[in-house]
């Protein structure tokens, strides 16, 4: 394993997405997202595919940060707990195991009132950075 303090550089769809990287909080990478129309479905529900996204980027990025390198999802696997609406999304992901290149991560979606919206884990294939 890699000890450095690698950090990722954001994309443009996170970007157009609204999401925000916080402070990383007790080993964990925290992203939120304020929920806007843009993040909702025909039936002004939040939709499912926001809860994805959150999660297949704050786990990918705990782990590609513990590994100093990039990672590539192989598996996402999402509970949805609580769909009710709300006005902001914290997901808080963390790197879990990793074995040669491949690696595993949890994390939570929490709303603005600390209540646990949806939980996952996720299993990434990691492309080591060699610069």
């Amino acid at each position: 394993m890699n000890n450095n303090n690698y950090k990722i550089v954001q994309s443009t769809f996170f970007d157009y997405l609204g999401f925000k990287r916080l402070q990383d909080d007790n080993g964990a990478v925290v992203i939120s997202v304020d929920v806007q129309e843009i993040h909702k479905d025909e039936n002004g529900h939040i939709a499912s595919g926001i809860h994805y996204t959150l999660l297949d980027v704050a786990l990918g990025t705990a782990v590609s940060e513990k590994e100093n390198g990039f990672t590539l999802t192989i598996d996402l696997h999402v509970q949805l707990f609580d769909l009710n609406q709300c006005e902001k999304l914290i997901c808080r992901g963390y790197p879990v195991n990793i074995n040669g290149n491949i690696g595993n991560g949890r994390g939570d979606i929490f709303d603005e009132n600390g209540v646990l919206i949806a939980s996952g884990m996720a299993t990434f294939k990691v492309i080591q950075n060699n610069a």
